[in-house]
């Protein structure tokens, strides 16, 4: 506790002039003192004067000697210390609790989760607070927790801009949760949108690290959107991502539980693409008897698969044309469909793009501590914008 603490006050005392210089180190990794001035625009000297009183404060550290690829003159790279201050993520479901505890540059040490008896927020605190109390016996003790859930489609504001929050998928009504985290926790709690923090997690250490415009398209038990231009994160309320879900993709098609007839959300959710399977199957199957099925090639099965594929290729195309941003990140459980019928996510973006040339589809695998790490990250950002 007592290196935590230091390092804590470490990082309260660098020089605001500094704080760039660990920004970049704690996104893009160790760094040639060439490449680091490169990135901030600063002379040499100037990098030099900004960097000494970071080593001397023991938040940065010279790694072994390396030969510059180009010049081929020894450079000793820069790197922050990481693993002396410790984060918590958790992702909050309708049925369960995914944590994970990370270091500064969202390396997870632990992982867990547990289901939840009900989603009354007294249940998810409780189970919250067991989860950290079993991540900290096997990690150590983080210094600030970030929370993810899926807030109310119709509420005109994001879930982190208020003290009193609502959730559908919880069914939770002005519930003061990050205040309640926070003290079962112990440490500052953050809490944002799980579509969000998850895109934030790809810009800072993942696949959309250094593109500057990128979208982000989640597909579960809801539809999720998140969209960045010039570097930033466009605001959406929960609102519009409500609205994003329902976009009308053929008005000949399903309907959702909304009355929508051929909306996203009919097409490319769990339970959409089970109960579109389940009309020919006459049974309910789950949604993994599905995936398998459909690349075995029964008609039923992949019929359902190819309708969401589709779906989401149009939804694709239907983001490109209104931003045009061309790389796309699929995430969420049910992006399996664009792996076993990728060929039909094709046809749908082709069928509302005539021009698919650079666009970039990245499928990400899913995995819920991939949420819970995006958790993590918004306590991290949190953490390195009140630094600065």
């Amino acid at each position: 506790m007592s290196s935590q603490r230091s390092a804590i006050e470490a990082w309260r005392s660098a020089p605001r002039t500094a704080l760039p210089v660990l920004r970049e180190l704690v996104i893009h990794g160790p760094q040639s003192r060439t490449d680091l001035a490169r990135r901030l625009g600063l002379s040499s000297g100037s990098l030099t004067r900004l960097t000494k009183p970071l080593v001397a404060a023991g938040l940065v550290v010279e790694r072994d000697v390396r030969h510059d690829p180009v010049n081929g003159r020894p450079t000793r790279p820069l790197e922050v210390v990481a693993d002396r201050l410790l984060f918590l993520g958790l992702k909050l479901t309708s049925d369960r609790v995914y944590a994970v505890l990370t270091t500064l540059r969202a390396e997870i040490v632990a992982r867990e989760s547990a289901p939840l008896t009900a989603p009354s927020p007294g249940e998810v605190v409780a189970e919250a607070g067991r989860l950290a109390d079993r991540l900290t016996a096997a990690g150590g003790a983080p210094v600030a927790a970030g929370v993810t859930f899926g807030g109310d489609a119709t509420a005109p504001a994001l879930v982190e801009e208020s003290e009193l929050v609502d959730s559908g998928i919880l069914g939770w009504q002005r519930v003061p949760i990050r205040r309640l985290l926070a003290d079962r926790l112990g440490v500052p709690c953050f809490v944002k949108n799980d579509v969000a923090a998850l895109a934030d997690s790809y810009q800072w250490f993942g696949e959309a690290r250094g593109v500057r415009d990128f979208a982000l398209v989640t597909v579960g038990d809801g539809v999720g959107y998140a969209l960045f231009t010039h570097g930033r994160a466009v605001r959406m309320t929960e609102a519009d991502l409500g609205e994003f879900s329902h976009q009308i993709l053929d008005p000949g098609g399903p309907m959702c539980p909304a009355g929508h007839r051929g909306c996203a959300a009919s097409y490319v959710t769990t339970r959409s693409i089970l109960m579109t399977a389940a009309q020919g199957m006459r049974r309910f199957p789950t949604y993994r008897e599905v995936l398998r099925l459909a690349a075995a090639g029964d008609p039923v099965c992949r019929e359902a698969v190819r309708q969401a594929a589709w779906a989401l290729g149009v939804m694709i195309a239907n983001v490109v044309n209104a931003t045009t941003v061309k790389t796309v990140i699929l995430a969420g459980e049910a992006v399996d469909v664009a792996r076993v019928r990728r060929a039909d996510l094709d046809a749908g973006l082709a069928a509302r793009r005539r021009d698919v040339a650079g666009i970039d589809v990245a499928v990400r695998a899913h995995d819920f501590h991939d949420w819970a790490r995006g958790a993590a990250v918004v306590a991290i950002r949190a953490h390195v914008a009140d630094a600065a």
